[in-house]
């Protein structure tokens, strides 16, 4: 069965289910509505009678003690209860079945009336009580009312002598037939007649009551019946349709939920393999449908990525080469620059250092050597400074020949580039004495250095050369050429840029060609720390 004809056919059964409870739950409510007010009612039938009958006593106890005391306190209560049973007077504040009896021992305070007064007939007729109980309740209220006027007769004797002032009163015959009026036997029949309506009354209350009730509690248990009945196929509605949903979408979904996954981690053999004609299977069957173009796109695209890995690397080491090469035609700087797109590469430089180096007699050797031998003879001489001037930061120019050119501080600008190259020259000098010790060669270089201002940048189109130009490095070739052999000629402004970490030899002034006489000196070691 497909999802939605599952979910339709829920909601065709749980709907009216829904409905039934609802009303249900509603009548039932309205039933113990119903019971409540019945309850409610009868209490307050029991309280009214219960209220004529205490009345009707505290009336005999009010009357007989003021014929038996003249106590004017006990008339006055008389009349007031009287007149609030009458609905003459309000109800006092605080009104309770005990509430004359406290009064009469000053046990409370003067009654204070609040509102209107309501006749005890008007409250029976509100409580609902039936014309039937409504009439045997009258009938006990008129018979008080009988008994009434007879206490009334006795209180007035009573009241007659005290106002004449006769201090025999309570001896008189009128005031000892006064209390025989009220505890004869004429008195104990009124009294008994009273009772008899109030009991028929609560014999009448209680049947009526329980009918009632009856009715209304038979009513709430078929509710209360068909309440659970309809809340137990509703459960069992719920049960069935989760265990539907089990069948159709967990474990079902389950599989297809770890197909998926395994497709995902990258097994294309996967299939499903549901093909019943529901949402489920019609998923199913897309999601195998996809897999296989997925497949067939993958091993496709596997096969063109192959390809394209190994074009890439060859173009990757295409590149590799020609950056090592054109690393090794300029600076790291200057080629990065160039490859940026910058097209004229010119800079001025105010303070760098110069170094030339040559090989002493190489013209003169290179005619006695192989080819090959002086080639590699150079290569590995060279191949020693460059690492050299790698080790001390400096950038190597070009070679011309057997000559060397190495400047500090281009294309980094260093505040120490004269030291760092005087440390080349220094480790320069003792490469060839250790390569001519180690290959029996009798190799010996001259140095030349000058620090000054120059400018440097990059020339050419297609091959392209980074140079410097200016004084500074006329200057340095000069004194390279005009040096002997392990010497490190330096100019002035090479040694006041030294003279406090290095010793000097000073050679007076040196006639330079096209610059005259120049003072130069000699580097020959680094000072020792002594400290």
């Amino acid at each position: 069965m497909s999802l939605k004809r599952l979910l339709l056919l829920f909601a065709c059964i749980s709907l009216p289910l829904a409905g039934t409870i609802t009303f249900t739950a509603v009548l039932l409510n309205e039933t113990t509505q119903k019971v409540e007010v019945a309850e409610n009612r009868r209490f307050t039938s029991y309280i009214l009678a219960e209220e004529l009958l205490r009345s009707s006593e505290m009336l005999t106890r009010f009357a007989r003690t003021y014929v038996a005391t003249g106590d004017i306190r006990f008339r006055n209560y008389y009349n007031q209860l009287l007149d609030i049973r009458n609905g003459k007077i309000p109800t006092p504040v605080n009104y309770s079945p005990v509430y004359w009896n406290l009064l009469a021992d000053s046990l409370v305070a003067p009654p204070v009336m609040s509102g209107e007064g309501v006749s005890l007939d008007e409250r029976m007729q509100e409580a609902g009580i039936t014309l039937r109980e409504f009439a045997l309740l009258k009938d006990a209220q008129n018979l008080s009312n009988d008994l009434v006027r007879l206490e009334d007769e006795a209180m007035n004797s009573v009241q007659a002598l005290i106002a004449k002032g006769d201090p025999q009163w309570l001896t008189h015959p009128d005031r000892i037939r006064a209390i025989e009026q009220l505890h004869g036997r004429s008195y104990h029949h009124f009294k008994a007649a009273i009772m008899q309506p109030i009991g028929k009354f609560l014999v009448l209350l209680q049947q009526r009551s329980d009918e009632e009730s009856t009715v209304l509690n038979q009513q709430a248990d078929h509710l209360l019946l068909l309440l659970v009945i309809s809340s137990a196929i509703m459960l069992l509605c719920f049960i069935g349709f989760a265990f539907l949903l089990y069948r159709q979408l967990l474990v079902r979904g389950r599989k297809l939920m770890d197909s998926v996954q395994a497709i995902t981690e990258g097994h294309l053999e996967t299939r499903i393999n549901d093909q019943r004609n529901d949402e489920l299977g019609r998923l199913s069957v897309a999601i195998d449908g996809m897999t296989a173009q997925l497949a067939g796109a993958l091993t496709a695209t596997e096969k063109k990525l192959s390809e394209s890995e190994a074009f890439a690397e060859s173009i990757s080491e295409q590149k590799e080469h020609s950056e090592k090469l054109l690393h090794n035609i300029l600076p790291v700087l200057i080629a990065d620059r160039l490859k940026k797109g910058e097209a004229q590469i010119a800079e001025t430089f105010p303070e760098v250092t110069v170094l030339f180096a040559d090989i002493v007699g190489f013209t003169q050797m290179s005619t006695t050597m192989a080819p090959r031998q002086l080639v590699n003879m150079l290569n590995d001489i060279f191949g020693r400074f460059d690492e050299l001037a790698e080790q001390f930061n400096l950038e190597k120019i070009k070679t011309i020949g057997d000559c060397y050119m190495v400047v500090g501080g281009v294309p980094d600008r260093s505040p120490t580039h004269c030291q760092q190259v005087a440390e080349f020259a220094l480790a320069a000098i003792e490469a060839i004495r250790k390569y001519s010790r180690d290959n029996g060669y009798d190799l010996h270089i001259r140095i030349g250095v000058h620090t000054g201002t120059v400018v440097a940048g990059v020339v050419g189109k297609r091959k392209y050369s980074y140079d410097l130009w200016g004084d500074v490095v006329n200057t340095a070739s000069r004194m390279e050429s005009s040096g002997q052999p392990d010497v490190i000629h330096v100019t002035e402004a090479v040694k006041i840029r030294l003279s406090d970490d290095y010793n000097f030899k000073s050679l007076g002034s040196v006639d330079l060609k096209g610059k005259g006489l120049v003072e130069s000196h000699i580097l020959l070691s680094k000072k020792v720390n002594r400290d």
